[in-house]
C-alpha cells in the first residue's frame, strides 16, 4: 500500500501513535508518507493510494482544524481510508461520527483505532518520566498502534459505526465556536514575556496563526486559539502557561523529534 498519512498534532502524542502504525507498515513492506494536517489543504488520492487520519479527540469530537480538513477532502471514489485519534479519556462514539463524514465524501472506512494517552489537563505528574502511570499508558498505547499497523496491513482492521449521538452535537458546538470560547475563557493561554526568549518557536509552529508579535513582546489572539497545547508544550522556558492548570508542561516528545 501507498499510505498518505495526515496528522494533526498538538503536544505529540498523536503524532507518536501515527508513527508507530506507520512504522508497522513500513515493515510489513508498505509505503508512508506523513503530512501536517495544517499544512495540507488540497490533495487528489492516487488511484492506489490509501489515506490515512490522525487527530487528538477534543471536546467528543476534535478541533475546527480537523474537522475542517476532513470537510476539505475531494471526492474519494471509493479510496480508502483510516483514523487514529488520540484521547485523555473517552471518544463517546467519536469514530462514528467521523465515518459518516467520510463516506458522505465517497470514502471507503479502512479501520479505526482511539489511543488513549497522558492527558495535558489534570494531569499533576507530566512529563511521561515523571510517572509511572504515564509511562504505562504510552507502553501500551504504542503497542496497541504496532497491532493496529499489522491489521490495517492484513485488512483485517475494524471501523466501528457506534453511536455518534453525542459527537453530533458536540461537533455542532465545535463548529459553532462555543466549546472553544467556554475552554478558552475557563483555561487561558498566557505569555510571559519576561521569561520569554523570542525564539519564535510558538509564533512559527501555532498551527491556526493564532500568536503574533507586537513592539517586541508576543500575544495570543484567543477568538483564534484552539488551544491545542502545543505552544505550552513545546516551549523551552516554559513562559507559555495555563494559570492555574493542575500539570507540568507536557509534550510526548522533544521539538526536535516533532518537526523532523
Amino acid at each position: 500500500m501507498n499510505i498518505e498519512y495526515f496528522v494533526f498534532s498538538g503536544t505529540g502524542n498523536t503524532l507518536m501513535i501515527a508513527r508507530g502504525i506507520g512504522s508497522e507498515l513500513v515493515k510489513k513492506g508498505n509505503t508512508v508518507n506523513y503530512y501536517m494536517m495544517e499544512r495540507q489543504r488540497a490533495f487528489i488520492p492516487e488511484e492506489d493510494s490509501v489515506i490515512g487520519l490522525a487527530f487528538p479527540i477534543a471536546f467528543f469530537s476534535s478541533y475546527p482544524l480537523v474537522l475542517d480538513f476532513i470537510d476539505s477532502l475531494p471526492e474519494g471514489n471509493g479510496c480508502r481510508i483510516f483514523m487514529s485519534a488520540t484521547m485523555g479519556g473517552m471518544g463517546m462514539g467519536v469514530e462514528g461520527k467521523i465515518r459518516k463524514m467520510i463516506v458522505a465524501r465517497g470514502y471507503t472506512p479502512f479501520g479505526a483505532e482511539l489511543f488513549l494517552m497522558p492527558g495535558n489537563y489534570n494531569n499533576k505528574t507530566m512529563p511521561a518520566e515523571k510517572s509511572e502511570k504515564n509511562k504505562k499508558l504510552i507502553d501500551v498505547a504504542m503497542e496497541k498502534a504496532r497491532l493496529f499497523g499489522d491489521s490495517l496491513n492484513n485488512g483485517t482492521a475494524k471501523w466501528n459505526s457506534g453511536v455518534p449521538v453525542i459527537p453530533s452535537v458536540s461537533q455542532w458546538f465545535v463548529r459553532s465556536g462555543r466549546a472553544l470560547r467556554f475552554f478558552y475563557r475557563t483555561f487561558p493561554i498566557e505569555i510571559n514575556n519576561d521569561k520569554c526568549i523570542r525564539c519564535m518557536r510558538c509564533i512559527d509552529n501555532c498551527p491556526i496563526g493564532a500568536i503574533y508579535r507586537n513592539s517586541g513582546s508576543l500575544f495570543i489572539r484567543p477568538e483564534l486559539c484552539q488551544s491545542c497545547q502545543r505552544c505550552v508544550g513545546f516551549c523551552p522556558v516554559h513562559a507559555i502557561i495555563v494559570p492555574g492548570k493542575p500539570a507540568e508542561q507536557y509534550r510526548a516528545m522533544d521539538f526536535e523529534e516533532f518537526i523532523k
